[in-house]
């Protein structure tokens, strides 16, 4: 059996954005507040935006390849804790149609490992991706937008 994590935004990445009025690429971060709930990417949860989320532009830590694109994310705008629980399908990639893509260590995706699924029950799909040999993570999208929701990897 494979172990895994699905891994957020680091904490002082998070901090540093939560600070910041400009994402890396030079966009202005928007702060939101409404009634509707979206995905922090440091929490991994769905959060309500009347507590205040920010939506800015990141880039994907991995691949280091043609594939590494930048994405928009949500993100609490207050100190929420980070996701960190070993074989566990974070909430905000379980209701959602999520887009599981699968690539090498060196960077470049394996299409034939690729999947997108939308049953909720994703712990089979991670785990059954992750045990072929050439795959080293996997990065699970949203398969609508197409934004990065978490990296997932061995643990």
């Amino acid at each position: 059996m494979t172990d895994y994590r699905c891994e957020a935004i680091p904490t002082e990445e998070a901090e540093r954005f939560r600070r910041a009025e400009k994402d890396d690429f030079g966009h202005r971060i928007e702060r939101l507040t409404s009634d509707r709930t979206y995905p922090c990417r440091h929490c991994l949860r769905e959060a309500s935006a009347s507590n205040g989320m920010l939506l800015f532009s990141y880039h994907t830590p991995k691949p280091h390849s043609v594939y590494g694109q930048p994405t928009a994310v949500f993100m609490c705008a207050y100190d929420c804790e980070r996701f960190d629980a070993p074989n566990t399908i974070a909430d905000i990639i379980n209701n959602r149609l999520v887009s599981f893509r699968a690539f090498r260590s060196d960077g470049m995706m394996i299409y034939d490992a690729n999947r997108i699924a939308e049953s909720g029950n994703y712990d089979p799909i991670v785990r059954a991706i992750l045990a072929r040999d050439d795959v080293a993570y996997i990065n699970a999208h949203t398969a609508k937008a197409g934004c990065l929701l978490c990296h997932i990897a061995r643990a």
